[in-house]
């Protein structure tokens, strides 16, 4: 069950609110597998990753944890974040600066009007032997096969 992803249940962050999450990665493919987390943070008008096609989210990085895991592995990657600082512009509310797992993050990193429909897009690369490159996705009965998932938030003033 995936419940109580947010202090009080409320998906509406305040400045310097730390938001506690655990990813999970398990690795069920029968052989020693080298795996990199890639975290993108998306507004709702950015693309997310493209099932159907088998591609990422064209949004750039922020983040990535890496872990080379043996058959049946699970890795629990900790993700602690807070924004620490946004800027106002009319109605558009831009992150200007992360701080995740005590360290921080600073650019332009999305923009939400009235700070409502951010997310962080979470994806799971692995090295492919074959290409000798991290890739998003591998095919399965002639179809790609992507691991990916989001969680929505809102940037709240006061």
């Amino acid at each position: 069950m995936a419940e109580h992803y947010f202090p009080s249940d409320n998906p509406n962050v305040r400045l310097g609110e730390e938001v506690n999450w655990t990813l999970a990665v398990y690795n069920h493919m029968g052989s020693l597998q080298y795996v990199v987390i890639r975290v993108k943070l998306l507004n709702s008008t950015l693309a997310s990753p493209n099932d159907t096609l088998g591609e990422p989210s064209p949004a750039p990085v922020i983040l990535e944890f890496a872990q080379v895991l043996v058959s049946n592995q699970t890795w629990s990657i900790p993700f602690d974040w807070e924004v620490s600082n946004y800027t106002v512009r009319g109605a558009n509310f831009v992150i200007a600066s992360l701080l995740v797992n005590q360290s921080p993050l600073h650019g332009q990193f999305a923009n939400a009007i009235f700070g409502r429909g951010f997310r962080f897009v979470f994806e799971l690369w692995f090295y492919d032997t074959q290409t000798n490159n991290l890739v998003f996705s591998w095919y399965t009965n002639g179809r790609p096969i992507d691991v990916w998932t989001q969680l929505w938030f809102n940037v709240a003033q006061g």
